[in-house]
């Protein structure tokens, strides 16, 4: 006589630590780096528009993340990769150390980086990083930006205003 039996386990002690795993993963401004990926999270698109001589340096930071972003624009713009890791925050502290310039306001002959600290401008815990694209005769920023007000891995334009909480970087030269 051949019996079968169903083994359910209701074991939830994970969920909690799983939610805050895909919650942090996906929060503007945070990155693992080394291109690590987290189950459910997406990952960038087969058919990404990214040439095959830039794709290995953009593996680099965590796709769809603002940090993901910058790193691959600002490569576009100046031809120089981002050669630290960390969140987006964490950028102001790391750039000296890898000899690039941190300022108060953008670089005036050439791009830069702005550096939001966390919850600054509207910035989350792990701050945020954009590519300055223009800077306005008011002194405010034209921005891009990927990861800003949930727009997941969506290209969006904001303009910011330099004060407390931000900095300039820029490759230096």
């Amino acid at each position: 006589m051949f019996h079968s039996i169903a083994v359910r386990k209701n074991d939830t002690a994970l969920i909690d630590a799983q939610s805050a795993t895909a919650t942090a993963v996906t929060v503007d401004g945070y990155d693992p780096g080394g291109g690590r990926m987290y189950s459910g999270v997406q990952v960038q698109p087969q058919d990404a528009q990214t040439s095959a001589a830039d794709y290995g340096s953009l593996n680099r930071f965590f796709y769809g993340q603002c940090t993901y972003w910058v790193n691959k624009r600002y490569h576009q713009v100046t031809g120089h990769w981002i050669p630290w890791l960390g969140n987006a925050y964490q950028w102001a502290y790391q750039a000296p150390a890898y000899g690039w310039n941190i300022s108060d306001i953008p670089n005036p002959h050439g791009a830069s980086i702005m550096v939001f600290s966390p919850y600054t401008e509207g910035a989350g815990a792990y701050g945020h990083v954009a590519v300055v694209e223009r800077v306005n005769d008011d002194g405010s920023i034209l921005t891009s930006n990927w990861n800003w007000d949930g727009a997941w891995a969506t290209l969006t334009w904001r303009t910011f205003y330099p004060g407390t909480g931000i900095h300039f970087i820029w490759y230096p030269g």
